[in-house]
């Protein structure tokens, strides 16, 4: 049975007691082991500013109910960003409407997204599977932008990002200050994901961009990682599909049924990428992992692997 366990709040991920980090746990049997998701509140002098609002309005609730958060609020408005509309990002926007209205800021395609028949399909989809998402209702982002956005919180700046490559909506946020990076889905432990084909040049552009922040610490959604070289991690192994998926097409060109297993086309198992004794939901990651390797190999087939330094 679909378990939820509520959410969490995890000290010490962000080395600043002003960004706090909250943990909402997601288990669905037979589909993957068990999602952790994680989601921030940041307190500056002027606001407090919360950074996804997980998978539904009771896990944003709880975010806001939390002692440190709730004290803050007194005298502070309140601000909401989407770092992208998947479901486990978003899904708690429904919290900050009537009497806890907040405007929520994202990237004018998560808008899109949001208000997508698609959206509007996956989440009729959850409902009936799952009952915890019955008070889940798609909320948009009231505020948009394509540019880069800051927000000037007096002791705190947060600036918001275009990131590109898991989903064309994705942003990042940077403080400046601290030093600190929340790369949401752009960065993961153990991999990273890539929306397909088209978003592999812009993740790699990403990742470059991130990369040349030189974050003291680098938080993401899943993984429990403050690593910044984990951002040189997931390059680097993006980079191997490709130098591997550049190969292969070198001499061959793949069927679709051959690429159902991506990674024996380019002798590079995920238990090559991934420790085999590392706690992670292996079925996931080895869905992950494929799609990724048959996303490179896509882009490469489009752009013509003559172009050498594509």
């Amino acid at each position: 049975m679909p378990e939820a366990e509520g959410v969490t709040v995890i000290p010490d991920l962000s080395g600043d007691d002003r960004v706090r980090v909250f943990r909402s746990f997601f288990a669905a049997e037979g589909e993957f082991d068990g999602m952790e998701v994680d989601a921030y509140a940041v307190i500056t002098d002027r606001y407090v500013v919360v950074l996804d609002t997980l998978l539904r309005p009771e896990d944003a609730a709880a975010m806001m109910q939390e002692e440190r958060v709730h004290e803050a609020l007194v005298g502070r408005q309140a601000l909401v960003v989407n770092s992208h509309a998947d479901w486990d990002h978003s899904w708690g926007n429904a919290y900050f409407t009537g009497a806890q209205a907040a405007p929520i800021l994202a990237h004018d395609y998560c808008r899109t997204r949001l208000l997508s028949d698609e959206a509007k399909a996956e989440l009729a989809d959850y409902r009936q599977r799952y009952p915890i998402f019955a008070s889940v209702a798609l909320v948009p982002p009231t505020i948009t932008f394509k540019q880069p956005l800051t927000i000037h919180g007096g002791d705190l700046t947060i600036e918001l990002l275009p990131a590109p490559g898991h989903h064309a909506d994705h942003i990042a946020a940077w403080l400046p200050e601290l030093r600190l990076l929340l790369a949401f889905d752009a960065v993961e432990y153990p991999i990273p994901g890539l929306e397909g084909p088209a978003g592999v040049r812009p993740m790699f552009d990403t990742l470059e961009r991130l990369q040349a922040l030189q974050a003291l610490r680098v938080l993401c959604s899943h993984g429990n990682s403050s690593s910044p070289t984990l951002i040189d991690e997931n390059l680097a192994y993006l980079r191997e599909i490709e130098r591997r998926s550049r190969a292969l097409l070198a001499s061959s060109r793949p069927t679709t049924e051959e690429l159902e297993h991506a990674s024996q086309l380019i002798d590079y198992p995920l238990d090559v990428v991934v420790p085999p004794d590392a706690a992670v939901d292996r079925t996931y990651y080895t869905w992950a992992h494929e799609h990724n390797i048959r996303s490179i190999i896509g882009w490469l087939m489009k752009q013509g692997i003559e172009n050498k330094e594509a």
